[in-house]
């Protein structure tokens, strides 16, 4: 069996406890609040108008990072969960130090784009190759651009969360697949599953 294709074996078994135990959930909640303030305000939220008890049950895969140029972003405050599955506290961390080197090209035009379109969600599937004391982690992550404030520099509201055994920390992740469009939650029990190059990535 290829590596591509235990890559794939090891995604729709994650895809599975996803279903079952909805594990990114943290991931609905807070696009969910930021898309709630975006349609009551008519702009999206700054970091002042963040009200962490509109997303609270999820506020331990939360994250929030700032542009150090267009292209790449640094983690300023960090939840629990990815401080656990990178082994380290992440706080002054390129958002970059949880992609493995051949996907971070493709992170950096996620940013870009982000950062340069208009106010909307980038949804991105990742999954982390098993290795010894590690197996296979599914997991996601969501960026969530906030409206820019006078002196401070641009930021994002953003999530991360993972589904299956952890194993030894640290964990870093490929990317399998992402996109900016309105993405309705999956419904329970009815995952559908696109191969694309390199993995998976979900629809309804």
């Amino acid at each position: 069996m290829s590596e591509n294709d235990k890559g794939l074996r090891a995604a729709v078994i994650a895809l599975a406890g996803y279903r079952g135990g909805n594990g990114l959930a943290p991931l609905d909640a807070i696009e969910a609040y930021w898309r709630e303030q975006l349609e009551s305000r008519g702009v999206a939220p700054s970091r002042a108008e963040l009200d962490p008890r509109g997303f609270s049950k999820a506020l331990t895969n939360c994250f929030i990072a700032e542009a150090i140029t267009p292209r790449h972003l640094r983690l300023r405050l960090t939840g629990q969960h990815l401080s656990e599955v990178m082994g380290m506290d992440m706080r002054g961390m390129p958002l970059s130090a949880l992609i493995l080197p051949d996907s971070r090209p493709h992170l950096e035009q996620l940013i870009a784009e982000a950062l340069a379109g208009p106010a909307r969600p980038t949804r991105i599937n990742i999954f982390a190759p098993p290795r010894f004391g590690q197996p296979a982690l599914y997991g996601g992550m969501v960026l969530l651009p906030l409206r820019n404030e006078p002196g401070a520099p641009q930021r994002m509201l953003g999530a991360f969360a993972t589904v299956g055994k952890q194993g030894r920390a640290p964990r870093r992740f490929r990317i399998l697949g992402a996109g900016a469009e309105n993405r309705p939650a999956i419904a329970p029990g009815r995952p559908v599953l696109q191969v694309i190059e390199g993995g998976l990535s979900e629809r309804v």
